[in-house]
Order: C-alpha cells, then structure tokens, then sequence
C-alpha cells in the first residue's frame, strides 16, 4: 500500500529530483527542440514477440488450447475482466482460478475463487483501410506485405475457370488499384468477399469475469491450458469512504497510439517499469490494424508483457472504429469496457473509480449533439455524461480524470480543431464539473497544456495531457507546430513516450512524460524516396535515437505538480454525489455545488491550509533560484545538445 505525501515533502522531493533541471514560469511556454526520426517500421510478423510460433518454441503438446493475448481490464467496483486467445474452444467446465496472494503462505493450501467464462469467435474480410499499410514511409518492413496479399487474390491457383470468384492475379497492380494512392488516405480496399482465403478467422475470444477483489491486494490467476502455473495482477485500489483523513496515492501508466514497433516495444518496457502503477488508461488506436485483422493478434501479444499485470482501461480512436467500420468489432470484441457498471447503455462511453479519481472514458466518435440526420438516437452520451458527474462524490473520488481520443487543446496542423463542435458541445459541462485533467491520444506528439477553459489560461480550467505517442508506424508529428505557441500550451515536443499520472492525496498530483527513443535513418525505402529506420541498441532493448546523446533518453523530460484547491476554485469543489456504489443511479441533490456535510468542510480547509504551505514554499525556492533558473533556461533555448527537462509547477 503506498503511503501518502504531505505537501512539503512533496515540493521538496520535486525541486530535489537529481534530473530536474529548471522550474519555469507559468506564463512561459516550451517547445521542445529536440527532433525525432519521422517514422518506424512495423515489426514483422514473423518477429518472436508477435508471432504464435516465437510463444509456443519451449512448449510441448497440443497448443491448441494454450492462452494467449491476454490481458485485464476493470469491469466494475471489486470485477476484473480477465480476457485471453486460444486457437480452440475450451471445453465446459472448465474454469479460471484465482485467490487473494498473502506473502509466506502456502500456495497448495490456498482456496482458490472460480469464476466461469463466456467465449465468442468472429470473421473478418481482409482489407486494407490506410495506404500507410504498404506505404513507402515504412520502407521495406511494412504491416502487410503485399506479396501475401497477391498470393491470397490470386484464387486461379485452386478455382476451376469457370467459377465466379475465379480471379488471375498476378502482382500487385491487379491488387491495389492506383488511385487508391492519392487523398482521400482513409479508404478502403478489400479483397473480393468471394474468396474464402480473403476471410479472417478470430481465435477463440475468452472472457472470464472475477469478483469479490479487493482493493489494493494482490491476486494469482491461473488460465486453463497455461503453461504458466499463475499470474498475477494488483486489484486497482478502492475508492475510500467520506470522511477518511488520509487516502493511499493513486497512480496511472498513459499511453495511446501505440501500434506494434520497436518503439511501441520500448513503450511498453516503459510501462512495465511503473511498478508502482495501478491502471494503465490508454488514449486510444492500439493495434493499427488498419483493415488486416491478424494484426489484432500480434497487438495482444506484444501488450501482454504488461497487460497480463496490470489493469487497463480504453477509449476508441479512429483506428480501432472509424477506419471505414473494419475494426470496431474486433475492438469491442476483445478490450471489453465497464459501461454496464456505470450506468451506460454503451461500450463506447463509461466511468470507473480507481482510489483517489472517477475516471470517465468515451468516444471521440459519438455523437456529443444530436440528432444528426441520420442518427437513431439523441445524443446518448451527452446525457449519460451529464448524469454520471452528478454521482461523483469530491469526499470520496476528489480528482476526475476523462478520456477520449481527438484532443481539444492541440496546437499541432496534425489534426488542428478537429474535434472542435465536441469541445463546443461538452467543455462547459465538464468544466462547471470541475475536471481536473483530460487525457488524449490521436495527436502523435506530446503536448501539455495549462488549465485552459474556451482557449484562454484559467486557474479553474481543466489541464489537457495529449499523449498519441505510443509508438505507432505513422510517425510523431514533430515538425507540423502552430507558431506563435498559445498562451494555453505549457510544453510541446514531436516525438515519442509515455506518460504517468500520481494523485499523491486530495489536494496534490504530480505528472511526468517520459521521452522514449529508439530508432535511427539506416537507408532509404524501396522506393527511393524517403528514409528508412532501424532500431539501435540490442534489437531494440537498449534503445537510443543517434541525435539524443543524453543520458536522460527514457527518462522524464516534462513535469508538473497539480493543486486542488476547492476555495479559489469552486466548481473543482462540485461533486455530493452518491459515489461509486451507486454510480448510474438518480444523483443526491444538492444546489448548493459544494460537498454536503462535515466531511467536505473538512477537505475544503485541509486544501486551503496545504494550498496556503505549498504557495509560500514554492515562491521562496523560486526566488532564491532565480538566477539559475535564467541561467538553464538560456541554455535550454540554444538547443545546442541539451534534453530540455521542463518542472513547471500548475496552481
């Protein structure tokens, strides 16, 4: 159980930090000039760490009902779903086991918890939904090799000539039509629904629902058919009843826009060394599929060094839904959400309580204002969310966090405004609901921006965390910003990494985006025109950029400290809700806007007793630092081999 942090001792092991370079004014906006290689290769499939046989080398028997892909997402108050692949379906009566783990004990004599699971299969067309699939920017190690594509349309090698799906293929051309090159880029192309080797077969998808966790303890599985004896997870901690004067830090892994390459790899060993990590919350676009459904598989196995561990929760972006609708069942399929526990008719919209923070998760691609003209229904989502902020209670979940993919506050061309009439639509909503933070995906770079409301800093606004820079083969967005810089962003670079998200109490959390880099240009593509990267290091595990000579390239390169402070911010102190037991149930009333009873009174003086000690403190170090401070941050803008590390400190 992690214990909590005391304001001072926080501000002090900030300022402390041996890497932290230089605490900036708040009005002061950093865009990074580090410069990242555009783009990287797709691991084959044929790589160890995607493929089925790379699992299966030290295996011996029949692997038919061997598990893989397997991963665990929460499915409500004390429910985990624990989600995994086999190549056939498990008989009846089978069963996945799991006990609470007490350090000492005896595993043999240990009663183990049994719960039961539902299994479903599907098929899929094979297609290809975005050029960058066989695009030259991949150079010669693409997501889908065309050649494959060729021998699967080519069905004159088995068809008899007089058949209707007869087709003579003989290379690519008679594949990919031309102008299937140019704009619009998301379109598909799929091969003929006729031919029975143009269809994808799904393993069997197996979902087991465990109940009874409690929070914070630490639990073994075992899957039926695993050559592993057990798993195991930690159970996301609970969230604690009103009243209590002390409540455990929460802790988040943020990723999104992850793909499957060497960097997503190193991404994922990013995550893996959050140890202290309770839910890994991911922005959205996971595998990149892009209308070839295998890669789904691969994905899971890739994620399933830290997905198998640690629960995580997502949101759809445009390449797990969008992309022409290829993906959406194959994203609904496999990463279940728990919108059933809170109140929500879909999977595309829900909330969860993780410790210290409700965190809310939908789509980008709901409607946020309805009806549209041809729409079924009214806006849903918009209605659900009203309602679930209403059951929030700042006594017992004192931060909310949402997610969605297509960010609002973005001042990169890639994908500029896109979401604007959502951001028209619902900033007001969660802004009088007092939002702490918003998480985004989409946008691959990193951006952080100030508390902002309507596109102007303020103080009671909500702090946007833009993290699309998982991993994926389409590259960072590092050379497309706005200029000048708005006033709203506090610090922006185009290039890859992973963020992590501490609640250290009610008042108090700490944010880190740390850089990760891991390829360097090793040539051109096939096609001559662009430049091709490889990884550098032992195949990717020791990885470093050629142009980051730092000793900080998996280390944190931007940091913040949040304070909660209900008193000069009150819609932040919004929130008398019922809470998690009774999340999607008709709301408490209260018009008042400020929590009901003792409880909340008692938060909202402790919060202006630490906002009154960390203001104070914080302005005296700044003082004393001053001409440090100028000194680094003259350095930091020469750009001359210097990693800018940016401290800022958001109240």
């Amino acid at each position: 159980t992690k214990a909590p942090m005391s304001p001072l001792l926080l501000l002090i092991a900030f300022l402390a930090s041996a890497d932290a370079a230089v605490v900036v004014e708040r009005h002061v906006g950093i865009s990074s000039a580090f410069s990242r290689p555009p783009a990287h290769p797709a691991l084959d499939l044929t790589d160890p760490r995607l493929s089925r046989r790379g699992l299966l080398e030290d295996a011996a028997g029949d692997h038919s009902s061997q598990p893989e892909q397997v991963h665990l997402l929460p499915a409500g108050p004390g429910a985990m779903h624990v989600v995994w692949a086999t190549r056939s379906a498990l008989d009846d009566g089978t069963v996945v086991k799991y006990h609470k783990h007490v350090d000492g004990e005896d595993e043999t004599a240990v009663k183990w918890a049994e719960a039961t699971f539902t299994s479903t299969a599907y098929t899929a067309q094979i297609c290809l939904a975005e050029s960058q699939s066989v695009s030259a920017t991949m150079g010669p190690r693409t997501p889908v090799r065309v050649e494959d594509l060729v021998a699967l349309a080519n069905t004159s090698t088995w068809a008899e000539p007089d058949a209707a799906n007869y087709r003579v293929i003989k290379d690519a051309d008679d594949v990919i039509p031309s102008g299937w090159w140019g704009p619009p880029w998301s379109k598909a192309i799929c091969l003929a629904y006729n031919n029975p080797d143009a269809q994808y077969q799904s393993p069997i998808i197996n979902v087991a629902h465990l109940t009874g966790l409690e929070g914070d303890a630490h639990y073994h599985y075992a899957i039926p058919g695993d050559t592993k004896t057990h798993r195991h997870f930690d159970a996301p901690p609970d969230s604690l009843e009103a009243g209590k004067e002390a409540h455990a830090s929460t802790v988040f892994a943020v990723v999104g826009d992850t793909g499957q390459t060497e960097v997503t790899a190193a991404v994922f060993e990013h995550v893996a060394g959050m140890e202290d990590a309770d839910v890994l919350l991911h922005t959205g676009d996971l595998s990149y599929a892009d209308g070839f459904p295998p890669r789904w598989d691969t994905f899971g196995r890739l994620a399933e060094v830290v997905m198998d561990r640690l629960p995580s929760l997502f949101v759809a972006g445009n390449h797990d839904v969008s992309t022409n609708g290829l993906e959406s069942q194959a994203y609904h399929t496999r990463y279940p959400s728990p919108h059933r526990s809170s109140g929500s008719a879909s999977p595309e919209w829900w909330s969860f309580d993780v410790g210290l923070a409700h965190v809310i998760g939908f789509s980008s691609y709901a409607s946020s204002k309805g009806p549209g003209a041809f729409d079924g229904a009214d806006a849903p989502l918009t209605r659900w969310l009203e309602k679930d902020l209403k059951t929030v209670n700042r006594a017992i979940t004192p931060w909310i966090i949402v997610v969605f993919h297509v960010p609002w506050y973005n001042s990169n061309h890639g994908h500029f405004k896109e979401a604007e009439r959502a951001r028209i639509a619902l900033e007001k909503l969660l802004y009088e609901a007092g939002v702490d933070f918003v998480l985004n995906g989409h946008v691959h770079s990193y951006e952080r921006s100030r508390a902002v409301y309507d596109y102007q800093p303020n103080e009671c606004g909500i702090s946007h965390l833009v993290v699309g820079d998982g991993g994926n083969y389409e590259g960072p967005y590092g050379g497309s910003w706005t200029e000048p810089q708005p006033t709203w962003s506090a610090f922006r670079e185009g290039s890859f990494g992973a963020g992590r998200l501490e609640l250290h109490n009610a008042t108090h959390a700490t944010w880190e985006w740390r850089r990760t880099t891991c390829v360097e240009a090793t040539g051109t593509t096939e096609f001559g025109n662009r430049p091709w990267f490889a990884p550098t290091g032992d195949g990717g595990v020791n990885c470093k950029s050629s142009n980051d000579i730092s000793a900080q390239a998996m280390e944190a390169v931007d940091r913040a400290v949040f304070v909660r402070d209900p008193i000069a911010c009150p819609n932040r102190g919004v929130g008398s809700g019922p809470g998690p037991a009774s999340s999607g149930a008709a709301p408490a009333s209260s018009d008042s806007g400020e929590p009901d009873g003792d409880a909340g009174a008692g938060e909202t003086a402790a919060s202006a007793t630490a906002a009154a000690v960390f203001l104070g403190i914080a302005w005296a170090v700044t003082l004393v630092a001053l001409a440090y401070v100028y000194a680094q941050l003259r350095k930091e803008r020469t750009g001359k081999g210097f990693v800018i590390m940016n401290d800022d400190i958001e109240l």
